[in-house]
């Protein structure tokens, strides 16, 4: 063979090797899947446990239920430094967070009361409840790398909404043991539940 020929053989066959390396580079790999949270509410007790043992089953209408702009979003929030916030883009919430809220603290409410009336906001006029509880969440978030803050005022009245009969402002804290998305759920669920005994214990000492 022609010394000319071999080089552009061997030429040929290295610009093959780089095409072949080049694509196996520029393939794509596994990629990043986004991951739903939701929380979730306590276990049912049943209907002689919780707060609210011994009580006429009070029927409570849950709501409204407001949240910050920055936290009404699926996307979840963790606190940076100082006054910054993240936005996470693969871990996401499976509802939006107010009606999560809602719902887990209507079945926790449920369950430490243990009563099964209960209504959502909005409710129809022509459903009695004996007790309205509407909830403005100011900070429900966290560093993965120290704790989760929940931090709410309640108002509650009576059935036709228009007296008041308790309010308050919660500060919850709750630390996270490892830095990872799992972990912040879990504390924030864990100061839900904490919020949530708060109201029972409060709907309980209307109710004696």
């Amino acid at each position: 063979m022609k010394p000319t020929a071999r080089a552009a053989r061997l030429g040929l066959l290295a610009g093959l090797v780089l095409v072949l390396g080049a694509c196996t580079l520029l393939a794509p790999g596994p990629q990043p899947r986004t991951r739903y949270y939701m929380l979730s509410p306590l276990a049912p007790t049943g209907p002689a446990a919780g707060a609210g043992a011994g009580l006429a089953q009070p029927a409570i209408g849950i709501g409204p239920v407001r949240i910050p702009e920055y936290l009404d979003r699926r996307n979840l929030v963790v606190r940076g430094r100082q006054n910054e916030v993240e936005i996470m883009d693969l871990a996401q919430w499976a509802e939006p967070l107010a009606d999560t809220f809602g719902r887990v603290l209507a079945d926790n409410l449920s369950a430490l009361l243990g009563t099964r009336r209960m209504v959502q906001f909005p409710w129809r006029p022509s459903i009695p409840v004996d007790y309205q509880l509407a909830v403005q969440v100011v900070q429900l978030d966290g560093s993965l790398e120290g704790q989760v803050v929940l931090r709410a005022y309640w108002q509650l009245f009576a059935g036709e909404g228009k007296k008041l009969l308790d309010f308050g402002y919660s500060v919850i804290e709750e630390m996270i043991p490892e830095p990872s998305v799992e972990a912040l759920v879990a504390a924030k669920n864990r100061a839900v539940e904490r919020f949530s005994r708060e109201i029972a214990a409060a709907v309980g000492r209307l109710a004696r």
